[in-house]
C-alpha cells in the first residue's frame, strides 16, 4: 500500500485505466510532474481493472468511467465490497455520471477534454486525502468504524454506536452525543462490526451491550437505548436471537 516515511508520503501507487491508449499516454505524460507518483500499472477494461485492483491494493485509481466489460461506477462498488481502500478520480465524456461518482465517494470527476491544470487539482485533493489518512492513522484502528460521507471520513469509536438506521439510500449511525450520516450500505457496516452488533431487522443494527430494554409494539419489537429517544426495530424473526444473545452477554 502507500509507502512513507516520517509522515511525509515518499509515493502514491497509482493505476491508470482506459480503453484508448493515447488517453493513457496523456495522463502518463502528465504524471511526470508528479514525483510521488508511481504508476504500477495499466488496464484497458474494468475486469482487468478489478483484477489488478485485487492484485497492487493501489492507493489512487485515475480511470475513464465508461469502461468497457465493467464500467468505472461497478469497479468502485467491487472496492467496496472488497474493502479496499483506493481513491478514484473519474475520466468521463460527459458530467451524466457525475452525481452517481460523487455519491459513491469519488475524489474527483474530470469531463475530457483532460485539461492538465484540473488534473493535478483532482491529484493535489487526493494527496491530501492520503496525507491526512497518514496523519490521522491512529484513528483507523479495529476499535473505529471508519465510516464515508461527503467530505471526507469520520471514525466512529465501535463501542460508541448504540444502533444503525438505515432510511432509503442512507445509513444513520447513532451514538449517545452524535448521529452520523453515510451512504454506505447497511450489510457493509455490518461485516465490518463484532460479535456484539446484531441485524434485528432488515433495516437496522443494534449494538446488544448498549440495549437498555425491549418492548412489543404491534408486529415488532423495539429496542430502547440510554442518552436517545429514538429506538430500534427487532424483527420477530430476530426476537429470539436477540434474547438469546444478550442472556450470553450478561453471562460473560
Amino acid at each position: 500500500m502507500l509507502h512513507q516515511m516520517k509522515g511525509v508520503i515518499m509515493s502514491i501507487r497509482t493505476i491508470i485505466a482506459d480503453g484508448d491508449n493515447q488517453m493513457k499516454a496523456c495522463i502518463r505524460y502528465y504524471l511526470k510532474a508528479y514525483k510521488q507518483i508511481e504508476i504500477i500499472d495499466e488496464c484497458g477494461n474494468g475486469m482487468e481493472l478489478v483484477d489488478k485492483l485485487l492484485q497492487w491494493q493501489p492507493d489512487l485509481v485515475i480511470t475513464e468511467i465508461n469502461l468497457p466489460l465493467l464500467n468505472g461506477l461497478e469497479v468502485m462498488k467491487q472496492c467496496s465490497v472488497q474493502n479496499l481502500d483506493v481513491h478514484f478520480i473519474f475520466l468521463a465524456e460527459s458530467e451524466e455520471f457525475a452525481f452517481p461518482a460523487f455519491e459513491l465517494e469519488a475524489t474527483d470527476y474530470l469531463v475530457k477534454p483532460i485539461e492538465k491544470f484540473r488534473l493535478y487539482k483532482a491529484i493535489e485533493k487526493a494527496k491530501r486525502m492520503i496525507a491526512w489518512k497518514i496523519e490521522n492513522k491512529e484513528l483507523v484502528s479495529f476499535n473505529n468504524l471508519p465510516v464515508k460521507y461527503s467530505k471526507g471520513i469520520h471514525y466512529i469509536k465501535k463501542e460508541d454506536i448504540l444502533f444503525i438506521e438505515k432510511i432509503e439510500k442512507k445509513c444513520y449511525i447513532y451514538t449517545t452525543d452524535k448521529v452520523f450520516e453515510t451512504q454506505e450500505n447497511i450489510g457493509d457496516l455490518l461485516n465490518q462490526l463484532n460479535d456484539t452488533f446484531l441485524l434485528s431487522h432488515r433495516s437496522y443494527i443494534i449494538n446488544l451491550e448498549k440495549v437498555v430494554e425491549v418492548r412489543s409494539c404491534k408486529e415488532t419489537f423495539i429496542a430502547f437505548f440510554n442518552g436517545v429517544e429514538r429506538g430500534a426495530k427487532i424483527s420477530k424473526l430476530k426476537i429470539n436471537e436477540v434474547k438469546k444473545r444478550m442472556s450470553d452477554l450478561l453471562k460473560i
